[in-house]
């Protein structure tokens, strides 16, 4: 008996949980008899069955409601909001009365007499009720794909669905591991024969078991139509619903921890999203707000996606309540961008609710929706559109699962990643691949077909090794639906992976969509392609370019203006064009004539001071050749690795990517070439063009001394000073000359001195000593302060 009584109570429980939505779906649409039959047969095998078992509120509860739903499948009472609420709350209480049984608790003690009557009073009666205490909204209406009818099943306990599931993996493993044992050994073909029936025999068994644990996210959507219909009709509000996913399959366990952040989410979007209609008119929206759940697969991820069309979050008023709350300042608030003004949702306490309800209000939500999503390995995404719309994603992994999938090494590490989402692989010195650098992004093009692409070490942190031969690239297809090129190290093997979670700080990375345990034994990180190309923040449009090339091209050259251009290589070995108008000449030009004068680089032409455009003097060569450019008054000379040819260019770049002095991207037969800006190079010239600074002199008052003649003068004009022996003749001497004493010319200084006002006097002495404290003078043979107070009196111009 009690085994009779618990499947009764199963069955009844898995009933109800599906037909919570059949209800209000037959509610939308009340001509559908076979929704209408499937909620009568329920009612009347529950009546059937408690007679039987002794239950008898049972009998008395499903008894009025099949009396009820008999009425209205002869015609004789129609389906009303009213006599739906009351099918509910029957339904409602049955669930109650199961779950008490089940628990072998008391049950409730309820009167069930007050739901009997609420079902069986006339339908006009109930309906001025329902109007006399608010409104009767519209019913919502539920779209659906797929069949709601599910085939015949077994109870099984989960720890034996545990034990059969891990037994397959070790399967697997051990299979793993035997193929690679036998790849080592000679070549045995009955022995691969016997093995290739065994290794269809796992994955077949692996195939039929692992779908044990999998459930349909149907489970997952079975309450959400009786909620949205519920606090519709609470709130005033008219929602069309919609589902679709249903089909998806994910693990029994990870169904029961997204169903809490799931409805948090609904409820949030009917009560904070969705308008009333009132406002819906005044804002020229259609009255029926719109709410959208779907759930699809992507690669080791179930995403689901919640979208509604209703105010979307106001992060102005977010930011509000945040500064109110003490958890912002209003200086910091003013600095935040709109992504960080939404993260605000996120934190604990914070709500735009007005008012506290039974529905939301408290600011208990959206933290804890992130950290129980977060807690299970899942991510939580937001794109709010205010006023218009918000679109909820939420990705949670497929916690143990077996997939196909390749092992491939980056940073010397090994990693996994699942062969569905590798579209091709190919080796970096492939002919049909062709990789190059724009703006600081890599380009991978594949049969003229162009990929964005990375390198798995840079987006990880790792360094790139050194690799003997050839790299692979691997084109990856994300969940955007955009392909990309990553390249790695090598792909090692192919196997069969068991995917397990990962701990909750690795998955936060983002990259990551769990671990797998290959028949090594050695724990691997599996990537997540999505994950990838959101961290190299790649494009998510979809390039449809293939399919339009020709037609773009032939088009594009019959409209867009063409120029002339000179196509040259930098000498740091990128190649840019140059609008061939503002080139006056191109020249080889001496390296030894290129300098700086007070931080600006310039090139000495014609006796004038001529600004260098990109900065560059130093070449490590004799000649370079530069490019004379002029815009009509000013003058400047870009120094160049090589000149190349002269080609057409678009007027406007290809691609538009203003930054530094560069315009955009222009596509040469084939090759990307950067566009030089030439508003942004006169630009950068320096105001009023590049003066150079005149120094002083050195005066060797003894020029008769050998010392000073054979040894200081030529030391003096190795280092570039201009060397005056003797005094001027006029006694006409600058405030930056500096006059140079040695120790014979000591008795000289008082009788010179007269002459000297306004010129520094440096006093060298022969001994390495100085005489004592007073002794100012420099030791001759002291170059570094010999070199600093002769630049020092250049400079101030005073008197020593």
């Amino acid at each position: 008996m009690d085994e009779l009584l618990q499947e009764f109570i199963s069955e009844t429980q898995e009933t109800l949980e599906a037909l919570a939505g059949e209800v209000v779906a037959w509610e939308a649409d009340p001509s559908d008899r076979d929704r209408l039959d499937a909620i009568f047969r329920f009612f009347h095998t529950v009546k059937g069955s408690c007679g039987f078992l002794n239950l008898p509120r049972f009998e008395r509860l499903s008894h009025a409601a099949e009396d009820v739903l008999s009425d209205i499948r002869a015609g004789k009472r129609v389906a009303d909001p009213s006599t739906v609420s009351a099918v509910l709350g029957l339904m409602d209480r049955i669930g109650e009365l199961a779950e008490a049984v089940a628990m072998g608790a008391a049950l409730p003690n309820e009167n069930d007499e007050f739901l009997i009557a609420a079902l069986t009073t006339p339908a006009d009666a109930a309906l001025t009720v329902e109007v006399e205490h608010g409104h009767a909204a519209a019913p919502v209406a539920v779209a659906r794909q797929g069949s709601q009818s599910g085939p015949r099943t077994i109870r099984l306990p989960l720890s034996l669905i545990d034990q059969l599931m891990n037994g397959v993996s070790d399967m697997v493993l051990a299979r793993n591991e035997l193929s690679r044992k036998l790849r080592e050994r000679s070549v045995d073909t009955e022995l691969d024969t016997v093995f290739e029936r065994l290794s269809t025999c796992v994955a077949d068994m692996r195939d039929v078991i692992s779908k044990t644990r999998m459930q349909r996210v149907d489970r997952l959507f079975a309450a959400i139509p009786r909620m949205v219909r519920d606090l519709g009709r609470d709130l005033g509000k008219r929602i069309d619903l919609t589902l679709e996913g249903g089909d998806v399959e994910m693990d029994r366990e990870m169904v029961e921890m997204v169903v809490d952040p799931l409805t948090h989410i609904v409820r949030n979007s009917i009560d904070h999203g969705i308008e009333t209609p009132e406002r819906r008119r005044a804002a020229g929206k259609p009255e029926t707000g719109s709410l959208r759940l779907e759930a699809r697969q992507s690669g080791n991820q179930i995403v689901i996606v919640i979208t509604d069309d209703g105010a979307g979050i106001d992060t102005a008023r977010l930011v509000e309540k945040a500064i109110a709350a003490g958890r912002l300042t209003p200086e910091a608030a003013a600095r935040m961008s709109e992504t960080d003004r939404l993260e605000l949702i996120f934190q604990a306490g914070l709500s735009t609710a007005n008012q506290v309800t039974s529905i939301s209000g408290r600011g208990v939500g959206m933290d804890v929706v992130r950290a129980n999503v977060e807690r299970i390995g899942g991510l939580i995404a937001l794109d709010n559109h205010p006023g218009r719309c918000l679109c909820i994603t939420l990705r949670v992994p497929l916690t143990l699962t077996i997939i196909p999938g390749l092992i491939i090494r980056a940073g010397g590490l090994h990693f996994a990643i699942p062969r569905a989402a590798v579209v091709e692989i190919l080796h970096d010195n492939n002919d049909t691949l062709q990789i190059s650098e724009i703006a600081g992004a890599k380009i991978a093009t594949i049969r003229g077909l162009r990929h964005s692409m990375i390198d798995l070490e840079d987006v990880l942190g790792m360094d790139k090794p050194v690799e003997a031969g050839p790299r692979a690239i691997m084109v990856v297809r994300s969940a955007t639906g955009v392909p990309f090129a990553m390249g790695v190290s090598a792909v090692d093997n192919h196997e069969e992976l068991v995917i397990r979670p990962a701990s909750p700080l690795v998955m936060a990375s983002g990259v990551y969509a769990g671990m797998t345990l290959p028949d090594n034994g050695k724990p691997m990180l599996l990537l997540d392609a999505a994950g990838i190309a959101s961290a190299a923040r790649l494009p998510t449009m979809i390039d449809d370019r293939p399919a339009r090339q020709s037609d773009q091209e032939a088009d594009a050259q019959s409209r867009v203006e063409m120029v002339a251009a000179l196509r040259f290589e930098e000498c740091s070995g990128e190649r840019r064009l140059l609008q061939l108008s503002l080139i006056e000449r191109v020249e080889d030009i001496d390296a030894s004539l290129f300098g700086r004068s007070g931080g600006n680089a310039f090139v000495r032409l014609d006796g004038r001071l001529v600004p260098v455009a990109n900065g560059l003097t130093d070449f490590g060569r004799d000649k370079v050749s530069a490019l004379r450019l002029r815009d009509g008054s000013v003058e400047a000379c870009y120094p160049v690795a090589a000149v190349l040819d002269i080609v057409q260019m678009p007027i406007v770049p290809d691609m538009v990517a203003m930054h530094g002095h560069i315009s955009g991207v222009a596509v040469i037969d084939g090759e990307h070439l950067e566009v030089i800006n030439p508003f942004a190079l006169f630009a950068s010239l320096p105001d009023g063009g590049i003066v150079e600074r005149a120094r002083g002199r050195c005066l060797l008052a003894d020029s008769d001394d050998g010392w000073t003649r054979d040894i200081l003068a030529p030391l003096l004009r190795q280092a570039g000073q201009e060397v005056v022996m003797g005094l001027p003749d006029d006694a006409a001497v600058d405030p930056r000359d500096v006059l140079l004493l040695t120790g014979h010319d000591a008795a000289q200084t008082a009788g010179v001195m007269a002459g000297m006002i306004g010129c520094r006097i440096v006093h060298l002495r022969a001994t390495p000593r100085a005489a004592g404290p007073q002794d100012s003078s420099i030791y001759r043979y002291d170059q570094d302060a010999l070199m600093a107070a002769i630049a020092g009196g250049q400079m101030a111009g005073g008197v020593g």
